[in-house]
This record gives C-alpha cells, structure tokens and sequence, in this order.
C-alpha cells in the first residue's frame, strides 16, 4: 500500500476537513481529527499536525496539499541532524546539507520526509539523489574513536554531538559561501550546545528546534543522508564479521554481541560497538557464563 505523511498548518487541515466533507468517515482515535475515506485513498489528519494518505492514489491525492503546505518546511537553509547515537552496533554519522529555493521542487517530487518515516529501501533510493543534488558535509565516527572520546576521554554524548555538528557545519559553509538559516535538533540547550563547543559566537547564529527533522526539509534530508551512510557502514562492518548486525538496541543485538565475544573476545566490542551502553556489562557476563 502507497503511503505519504504530510506536516500542515492547523489552516491547511481546516481546509482539508471541509474538502472531504463528504467523505468522512467515523474514528475512535483520540489522536485522529478526522478520517476521510475516498475511492482509493484514506486521509487520516492527526492532532500532530501529520496528515497520512494512504491507498492507490496516496501520491496523487497528496500532491494536491503539498503546494500549500507551510512555506518554513523548504525554507532556504542548512539543516543538521545525526544518526546511529541509539544503536549499540555501527558508527555515529553526521549530516549538515544545504537546501536552496531551487530544489524544493526536487523534494517535493521525492517526498522528502523525517527519515524515521521511511523504510530503509525508501532511504536507499532518495539518498544517492541527495548526494548528488544537495551540497553538503559528513563526519562519521567508527567504533573504536568513538569509545575512546566517550570512554578514554570521559566525554557525554551531547557533548560530542555538539563538536561533530558545528564541525560538519562549519565545512558546509566554507563550501557554499552563503550564510543561510541554520537548524539543528534540539538535543541540548543553546547554553550548553555553546559550553561544549566553547563558541557562543557560533551557538547565536543556530536555531534550536524539537523534532526539527518534521519541520524543515533541509534537516530532514540530513537526517535521510546520514541513515543512509549509517546503514552502508554497518553493512561493511557486518560482511567483515560474516554476521548481519541488527540496528537498535535489543534482545536480538544482544545475542548478536554475545556470540561475537565469545568468538573474537571481550576486545572486539570496542571495535564494532559503544561500549559505554548499559547492555554491555550484562552481555559480558552472558558471554563469559557456562551454560
């Protein structure tokens, strides 16, 4: 089944509501404004403001808001966002990307959305494009560089965050010679974004948003380019271990750990995984049990 997820003003849903009018359909969802049921497509709108089409015609149906969705979602901008900070397996990729007026067609034709929406094949496909259309910058942190900040030098997690963002910005903008509108996800507060980088000069000039990935397409294409680099590399890292490792952290990636230290040795965590995870001294002493 064909689905798209628009984010719209509370106007634009007003203007929906009273479009399908005829087609409404009754919904017991406390979180569902309304349900409209046409031939081939359901619209659900959302009180998060998300509206989903789904069915044969989802695209077609969906093309009909997508010129009126509100105009900040493809506002000329860089947008940041990282990947990989919640799975035990696989490196920490960032993605600073610039968006211009000129490609918002381009995005609105691709469908550009918070990666969290999109299946990884969806990701394979629209990630290349990206690549190729959008100038940008990319820092990826393996395993054993990101242990030894985190462990060896005692740094928090938000405070790498920081460093890697500013960085990856800071080389998208030596690239494109503008200073457009900056946003990032707001993983921290302003204060300590700028305590960790000791730059308030360079902190003033971000906008902090929550979910900002939902609300600018400029970071929601960062955040499609660095789960895609994310999923190649821990695909390499799977063929070098002659093992498919599972995104996430579970129980599946748990046993996954088990087994490789049992064979390769406690050692072989810091090369494939963030150790600093609470699950890693319960996999240890899995592995080093008698069963």
């Amino acid at each position: 089944m064909n689905s798209i997820t628009l984010h719209v003003t509370d106007e634009i849903i007003e203007k929906m509501k009273s479009f399908y009018q005829d087609f409404i359909i009754k919904s017991n969802n406390q979180y569902v404004l309304f349900t409209a049921k046409t031939a081939n497509c359901v619209i659900t709108a959302y009180t998060t403001n998300k509206v989903l089409f789904q069915g044969k015609n989802a695209e077609e149906e969906a093309s009909i808001w997508m010129a009126l969705t509100d105009s900040n979602f493809y506002l000329t901008s860089i947008g940041s966002d990282e990947v990989g900070t919640g799975d035990y397996f696989g490196p920490v990729v960032v993605v600073s990307c610039y968006l211009s007026d000129e490609k918002k067609e381009l995005l609105q034709k691709l469908h550009i959305r918070d990666s969290k929406e999109l299946s990884d094949d969806v990701i394979q496909k629209i990630a290349p494009i990206l690549f190729k259309e959008l100038p940008y910058s990319l820092l990826v942190v393996n395993n054993e560089k990101y242990n030894e900040l985190t462990i060896d030098e005692r740094m928090n997690l938000n405070q790498l965050k920081a460093k890697l963002h500013k960085q990856a910005i800071q080389h998208l903008l030596k690239k494109i010679n503008t200073k457009p509108p900056i946003i990032v996800d707001e993983f921290t507060s302003k204060e300590n974004f700028a305590k960790y980088t000791n730059d308030p000069l360079f902190t003033s000039q971000l906008i902090f948003t929550m979910k900002a990935e939902s609300k600018y397409a400029s970071v929601a294409c960062a955040s499609i380019m660095a789960r895609y680099k994310f999923l190649l590399e821990l695909a390499n890292l799977s063929n070098k271990l002659g093992i498919t490792l599972h995104k996430g952290t579970n129980d599946i990636v748990e046993e996954q750990a088990i087994q490789l230290v049992k064979k390769h040795g406690s050692d072989i965590l810091r090369k494939v995984a963030k150790v600093h995870f609470k699950t890693t001294n319960s996999i240890l002493k899995k592995a080093n049990s008698v069963y």
